[in-house]
């Protein structure tokens, strides 16, 4: 009998006591065995304990009614963990979460995002769109899944991907408190990163056509594809069309809104090229000359590229002014703060679809699985769902900032953190 630290079940018991009871009524046993006791050889029989032997004779033996003691079922524990013990299993946070500049950051972040509510009625003024990026690997399996009789799951990671590009909007229906929640209309896009073989080989994709609703941008751009997420399938170039043609859109169809989204590095190209800490001494002069900014020639390289940096934040991002076209308004969420972005539930669930279905035979097979999750499970009550989950916790940073005693210094805004997480 093979032993673990789980209780004995019932058969193993009974299993126990039909030996037992064996042993006590053979007359013919050897001489060697007869120098054992009945526990002893029960034991080495089945290769339980002999004290494990005892306790099961003995309770057989007290109840009297060919049944055993029932095992007690173990239950949630009652009294509660402590909450720097569950803040710690919760979530596995970068150190600068908290940092000093980042609070200062998620303040700023959090007035605009609640100077656009009524009230206490969390209604939206204004609509609010969330936009992100995401990927989804061929072999996307969840956490924890079932393998197949005689299957094979491969482990995900690096390997064969789609880009995925999406955006969720939240407003009021009509004149009425009402709340509404939508994908915006042709916001999403997903496709393959090698969709475009390389020039010098010629050849064609034998399903070229099926991936005919790829963004020309995409087909045109000159990236080198990275199989370990999307960070390397995506640049500045391609997110400013997308973005430019989805505020377009929104605005024939919802008017002004207000747009949130992360501080990716793509999202945040300046309309004109900053100095940097490789430029030289006259390049820092003549930037700092053409935006009008007094200083003395008696500056050395350092504090000309100091006070460069002061005043970098007089050249906007091109995003924003592409909103501001459309009569938008664009704020970024802080660094390392997914939960306070709905749109990342929105991946959770689309591509647990892809996770729940697998294996797929191509990343064809995935795009498909993914824009049939769209269709099917992202409604306006997931989304809103999504979207209050996230005002709870920006109302909880919110209330925790209060007292936050944060330095007097000017934070930094440019932040590349667009890590995807559940919430």
């Amino acid at each position: 009998m093979k032993r673990s630290s789980a209780p004995l079940t019932d058969n193993k018991k009974l299993m126990i006591i039909n030996l037992y009871n064996y042993f006590s009524g053979d007359n013919s046993r050897k001489e060697d065995h007869q120098k054992l006791t009945l526990h002893k050889q029960v034991t080495e029989v089945l290769g339980v304990a002999e004290r494990t032997v005892a306790s099961v004779v003995s309770d057989w033996n007290k109840r009297g009614d060919d049944t055993f003691t029932p095992h007690k079922t173990l239950g949630r524990p009652k009294s509660k963990p402590d909450e720097n013990i569950l803040e710690l299993l919760r979530e596995r946070r970068n150190i600068l979460h908290k940092s000093p500049n980042n609070v200062a950051f998620r303040c700023h972040y959090l007035c605009f995002r609640f100077a656009n509510l009524e009230g206490n009625n969390e209604v939206p003024s204004c609509p609010e769109v969330f936009l992100d990026e995401s990927y989804c690997h061929l072999h996307h399996t969840s956490r924890n899944t079932w393998v197949p009789h005689q299957g094979v799951i491969l482990a995900p990671g690096h390997g064969p991907l789609v880009v995925i590009f999406g955006a969720i909007i939240v407003f009021r229906n009509g004149s009425s408190n009402k709340l509404h929640g939508e994908l915006v209309p042709n916001s999403v896009h997903i496709w393959d990163p090698t969709i475009k073989p390389p020039e010098n080989r010629g050849r064609k994709r034998n399903n070229a056509e099926e991936w005919n609703d790829v963004p020309n941008i995409v087909k045109d751009s000159n990236i080198v594809p990275n199989q370990v997420d999307y960070h390397g399938n995506f640049n500045a170039e391609i997110f400013e069309d997308l973005f430019s043609t989805l505020c377009q859109t929104l605005h024939e169809k919802y008017g002004p809104v207000n747009i949130h989204m992360d501080g990716a590095n793509y999202h945040k190209r300046r309309v004109e090229t900053i100095p940097s800490s490789s430029s030289k001494k006259q390049e820092l002069i003549e930037w700092l000359n053409a935006h009008d900014i007094p200083f003395s020639s008696n500056l050395k390289r350092p504090e000309l590229l100091e006070l460069v940096r002061i005043n970098k934040e007089k050249v906007p991002f091109a995003c924003v002014k592409i909103a501001e076209q459309y009569e938008h308004e664009l704020s970024f969420t802080p660094p390392y703060h997914c939960e306070l972005q709905p749109i990342e539930g929105v991946w959770v669930v689309v591509k647990g679809e892809v996770a729940c279905s697998s294996p797929h035979p191509n990343l064809l097979s995935v795009r498909n699985t993914l824009l049939e999750a769209f269709k099917r499970k992202i409604t306006s009550q997931v989304i809103l769902g999504l979207w209050r989950r996230a005002l709870k916790n920006a109302k909880e940073y919110f209330k925790s900032d209060e007292d936050a005693q944060l330095i007097d210094d000017e934070f930094n805004d440019d932040s590349d953190s667009d890590e995807d997480h559940v919430i």
